[in-house]
């Protein structure tokens, strides 16, 4: 062998003498590599923190970027802050409401009939979530009557549908109905905001059911949260009835109320149309003002339209003193109180959830506003 590798390196010297050269650098090489200690857990973990990856374009982007505002959003914050927050963005946006109250009130119900009648299906036979379920986790007692009627609601259509009354396979166009969510709806108050005394009111609902009251057309329609009617009545309210001598089709009105069902009565807790000016984008301190004005000019009912009857909540300074009263005696306004309603002044009004609207049920008030009391005594 070492002969011939001998003859090999003289025939060929200079190719032998090449390959012999890159062999050696290679194998240095290799163990400068083998030497180098191997990468720990750790270093590799902090490797991997270092980078990450798009899942859109699997692209490698450093951490330090700049982070998306959707991941800012997921950090806890105060309900203090969420309040500062809305109103900040809320001077920012603004919204041409005036199509879309005129759509409310002037809408066809044959244009989108089957669309609610399918989607009250869905949400009562087809649909396995729970209804308690596709509501938040927290409710007020405000829902709670609506929420029941609709579970009972879905049991007699299921039971009625078992028993094969319901033996046509009509498959209805699916479409969201556009009377869903178009009342303002408060989160439960964890916090009493620190300037409670002067930039909030507060209102003692009754129990009832929370709705949306349109009048329009020569009738007035009541719904509730989801876009479900309520009752369709001739009323007071400007063209809200056949009776009405202005215009039945420009005066529409849009209220927001609580409809007490033991009493046939509405009582009015916001207010965001009044003949056809709608007024969504005021704050809450002119809107309550309109409020009482205009129903201080509406007619006195007729046989007609006596069947329900329309009264305004009150609002009050949320100051010491009328808390404490509203805490000790809630059943000095004549109905059966359910809790107490705070709303910023300088909110407009918001369709859906909104920190600026703060819920306190009568169980919770002393409780909650004990403290408060007795500091400004």
């Amino acid at each position: 062998m070492t002969k011939t590798s001998e003859n090999c390196e003289e025939i060929n010297n200079g190719d032998i003498i090449i390959s012999s050269q890159k062999s050696v650098a290679e194998i240095k090489l290799d163990e400068n590599i083998i030497k180098k200690p191997a990468a720990t857990v750790d270093e590799v973990t902090e490797l991997l923190s270092a980078t990450s990856v798009s899942a859109s374009t699997g692209v490698f982007r450093h951490k330090t970027f700049k982070t998306s505002p959707l991941q800012l959003k997921g950090k806890e914050e105060t309900q203090e802050e969420r309040r500062k927050r809305a109103l900040e963005e809320q001077k920012k946006r603004r919204r041409d409401l005036n199509t879309h109250a005129r759509n409310l009130a002037l809408f066809r119900p044959a244009d989108f009939s089957s669309e609610e009648e399918s989607k009250t299906d869905d949400e009562s036979i087809n649909n396995d979530i729970p209804i308690e379920q596709l509501t938040k986790h927290t409710k007020r007692s405000l829902d709670l009557d609506q929420d029941d009627d609709l579970q009972q609601e879905s049991f007699t259509v299921k039971k009625a549908k078992l028993k094969g009354k319901f033996r046509e396979s009509r498959r209805k166009t699916k479409g969201s109905n556009p009377y869903r969510n178009q009342v303002m709806h408060a989160e439960w108050m964890h916090e009493i905001p620190s300037d409670l005394e002067n930039n909030w009111y507060v209102v003692l609902c009754p129990k009832g059911k929370r709705c949306l009251v349109i009048s329009a057309k020569g009738k007035t329609v009541s719904r509730l949260r989801n876009g479900n009617i309520v009752n369709v009545f001739e009323s007071i309210l400007p063209a809200g009835a056949n009776s009405y001598k202005g215009n039945k089709t420009t005066d529409y009105c849009i209220l927001d109320c609580i409809y007490d069902q033991t009493e046939f009565t509405y009582y009015v807790l916001d207010l965001m149309c009044w003949k056809g000016h709608p007024i969504y984008d005021c704050d809450t301190e002119f809107r309550f003002y309109w409020l009482n004005t205009k129903f201080a000019e509406v007619e006195r009912p007729t046989i007609n339209t006596s069947t329900y009857t329309f009264n305004p909540l009150k609002a009050h300074y949320c100051d010491q003193e009328k808390i404490s009263f509203l805490i000790k005696n809630p059943h000095s306004f004549g109905y059966r109180p359910d809790g107490l309603l705070f709303f910023n002044k300088h909110t407009q009004y918001v369709l859906g959830d909104t920190p600026l609207c703060g819920w306190v049920g009568i169980e919770k008030v002393e409780e909650m506003f004990e403290n408060f009391i007795k500091q400004k005594k």
